[in-house]
């Protein structure tokens, strides 16, 4: 990876496979009576980058002085340059991983000296992306059964869904120790879920692209497979749920070349 300053170049080597893309999107979620959620949405999204370096003394000072320096990378714009394909997304698999993304930074921490290996630091840095180069969607490839809006044939996520149920009842007591309920009926419950995604680059893309560019405040599909219980036992094994969709965050993890790790979580709006 290279950043570019005022028209020099700085090489970084030796990303470490753990970092992180995070979407911070525009939009707000309030819980509605007695069921629901309205969103408001004001389209402006950000995206974030954070990485960790290995790096030796030289290197490590080098971008020391790039982030220190007021008139490099101290509050100004940098470029990050990525060569053809490099594998690195920085801002997330539907933003690519070539080309020029105009960035900022706004974070660096220098760990201790490392013993292993000997004389490195661990350097991490964290971006905000200002813009971003052209990037054509690539063909998707099959993983399973699992669709979301109009992305087909994703995995079901390897960890079981996170399903919560909300019953629209609420139990008190009187002095007495006598038990009161009020009872808004069955119409009142509602069902959430977070799916723990684990996607190929191309699939990863697609979705994330599909979300945050067509879906967000509109509801959306989910389509799932028998004894996949999307929505717990109460949702049933399987079916077509039109839900609404609740990140304000979406952290994406790149642990393995073609490996795309981030939660999604949705409303049950009917089944």
């Amino acid at each position: 990876m290279i950043i570019t300053v005022s028209g020099t170049n700085y090489t970084i080597d030796n990303l470490q496979r753990d970092y992180i893309s995070t979407i911070i999107l525009g939009m707000i979620h309030t819980e509605l009576m007695p069921k629901g959620y309205g969103i408001w949405d004001n389209n402006d999204d950000i995206r974030k980058f954070r990485g960790n370096f290995l790096l030796n003394a030289t290197q490590t000072n080098r971008l020391l002085g790039i982030f220190n320096d007021i008139n490099k990378g101290r509050g100004v714009s940098v470029t990050l340059n990525l060569g053809n394909d490099s594998g690195i997304f920085p801002y997330g698999p539907d933003h690519g991983d070539s080309g020029a993304f105009q960035s900022r930074m706004t974070k660096i921490d220098a760990q201790p000296v490392r013993e292993e290996p000997y004389l490195y630091f661990n350097v991490e840095i964290e971006f905000i992306e200002e813009s971003n180069p052209s990037y054509n969607l690539p063909t998707e490839v099959p993983e399973g059964n699992l669709q979301i809006g109009t992305i087909t044939d994703l995995r079901y996520p390897p960890q079981f869904p996170e399903s919560a149920t909300s019953y629209g009842f609420n139990t008190m007591y009187t002095l007495d120790g006598t038990p009161f309920t009020i009872d808004k009926t069955n119409d009142a419950d509602y069902y959430t879920t977070t799916l723990p995604m684990v996607c190929n680059q191309s699939k990863a893309a697609a979705l994330i692209n599909h979300l945050v560019n067509t879906v967000r405040d509109a509801n959306v599909n989910i389509i799932s497979q028998a004894n996949n219980y999307i929505f717990g036992r109460e949702g049933g094994s399987n079916g077509t749920y039109i839900c609404q969709w609740l990140n304000e965050i979406i952290e994406i993890k790149h642990p393995w070349h073609d490996e795309f790790d981030f939660g999604l979580s949705f409303y049950m709006v009917s089944a």
